[in-house]
């Protein structure tokens, strides 16, 4: 990413509050008291590695993975979007540590709540189709605040981070698959990943 000016580093900062605060609002359906935090986890991570800071990443992941496991979605998005990129060892090493890192957290996790009844995780694309089906105004609304994001998204699209294009491919396939399958309908929140990387492509100052 390009240096700002001052005044540009200050409309960056007034765009970065004004998003957050829009977040908030966003997530007051249904939120968790994790959500706000993971969309934090990720644009600090995306803002380390796009700055080729990987120890800082490093650093960072396990606390992602403490807070939400969905951290892993920053593994594959490293395992695509650096593959012939960074020298092997370097590469290689990056993904064992990833995957050793989340997969411990998850594991020492589960054994530490293995005896609270938590909840059942169902798997149901058809009943989420079928609940924006049934509420059609609302499904109205949702659809012209995704056509309003991504035509601020898709303006002068050649001319954004290469970084930020990378980063919205991966993820935000996946999310969408996550949501159909063990979501709820009209669950914002829970693509919270991904929001710091939408709302930065929305601008057109680099």
């Amino acid at each position: 990413l390009l240096p700002l000016s001052d005044e540009e580093d200050l409309r960056a900062f007034v765009m970065a509050v004004a998003g957050t605060e829009l977040f908030f609002v966003l997530i007051q359906m249904d939120r968790k008291v994790y959500d706000t935090s993971t969309a934090m986890f990720f644009a600090f991570a995306l803002g380390l590695l796009a700055r080729g800071k990987f120890k800082e990443f490093y650093l960072l992941y396990p606390l992602g993975c403490m807070n939400r496991e969905t951290m892993f979605l920053l593994s594959i998005f490293f395992a695509i979007h650096y593959f012939g990129k960074m020298e092997t060892f370097r590469y290689l090493s990056g993904l064992i540590y990833q995957g050793a890192v989340f997969i411990g957290i998850r594991l020492m996790i589960m054994k530490i709540f293995e005896g609270n009844a938590g909840q059942l995780i169902y798997f149901q694309p058809w009943h989420i189709l079928k609940e924006h089906a049934d509420h059609p105004i609302m499904l109205f609304l949702l659809m012209v605040l995704i056509t309003l994001t991504w035509h601020r998204v898709a303006r002068r699209w050649k001319e954004k981070p290469e970084f930020l294009r990378s980063a919205l491919f991966v993820l935000l396939p996946l999310q969408m698959i996550l949501y159909l399958m063990v979501g709820n309908a009209f669950e914002v929140r829970v693509f919270a990943e991904v929001y710091p990387v939408v709302w930065a492509l929305m601008w057109d100052k680099w």
